[in-house]
């Protein structure tokens, strides 16, 4: 695959994720992660790196896109600080865990793992189950700490946002429905910092050097992707108004069931 053929199709990877993102009102990550892994597969670049590749660069993009996020939010009195700061050493524990575990794990394994991961999104949002709250209040801080560990662990692992876990914990602990979507944006942000780190520093001990490659980061597709991005995040999230939420949610839980079993398949 030619250089440029690659650079139009990051930046049409971005831009279809970013809209979509916008319009389900979901981060870009499990859209984001396929597609640049297929893509890196069309460059021809060494099969043993794919999906460490693929995730190192999603979270690398995400610190952008979260900024973005929390912003937005933030203008909109929807994020709970006290929430965050009781969550972050959850989600950087976690995060980094599941970032030297990916690096044990070959980029095959990891790609099932995520096709997996992402199946079982899927039908939650095709069938419609969801979480309910479950508390009156906050649970103890451990277990705050806990839910943050795993979100960030998940994310660490799998190079995506925490939202298909974070906003069903939130729901859980009873957060009054605009809060949850703003306080649940500022845990991606401490998540990509800390995973794009950690990617970048196993995919330096692990000898990844291509050029514009710093570890397990592919600068190139983090320029194209998270333009497109930003670019067309608010058109969905202004034509998400005007479409029907169940069947976006349904329509959206069937792209991930096709994308995940592509993953799985060889």
């Amino acid at each position: 695959m030619e250089i440029l053929e690659s650079i139009i199709l990051l930046l049409g990877a971005g831009l279809a994720a970013g809209f979509i993102a916008g319009l389900a009102g979901i981060g870009g990550g499990m859209l984001v992660v396929p597609a640049l892994f297929f893509i890196f597969h069309g460059m021809d670049l060494d099969e043993n790196g794919l999906m460490h590749l693929a995730a190192g660069t999603s979270l690398c993009i995400m610190i952008g896109t979260s900024i973005s996020s929390i912003i937005s939010h933030e203008k909109a009195d929807d994020i709970i600080w006290s929430i965050f700061r009781k969550v972050l050493p959850g989600i950087i524990i976690g995060v980094v865990a599941g970032g030297i575990l990916a690096y044990f794990i070959p980029s095959r394994m990891l790609a099932v793992i995520f096709g997996v991961i992402m199946i079982l999104v899927s039908l939650t949002m095709i069938t419609g189950l969801a979480a309910k709250k479950g508390m009156e209040g906050l649970p103890p801080s451990g277990i705050i700490i806990a839910a943050g560990s795993v979100i960030g662990f998940k994310s660490g692992l799998l190079g995506v946002g925490g939202g298909a876990l974070s906003v069903p914990f939130l729901t859980w602990c009873g957060l009054p429905v605009a809060k949850i979507s703003g306080t649940s944006s500022t845990f991606t942000l401490p998540a990509a910092v800390t995973g794009t780190i950690v990617f970048l520093a196993t995919g330096y001990i692990d000898g990844m050097h291509m050029p514009w490659t710093t570890g397990y980061v592919y600068w190139p597709a983090v320029l194209t992707v998270g333009a497109g991005s930003i670019v067309m995040a608010p058109l969905g999230s202004k034509l998400s108004h005007h479409v029907p939420r169940k069947g976006m949610r349904i329509g959206f839980g069937f792209l991930l069931l096709f994308l995940g079993i592509r993953m799985i398949l060889p």
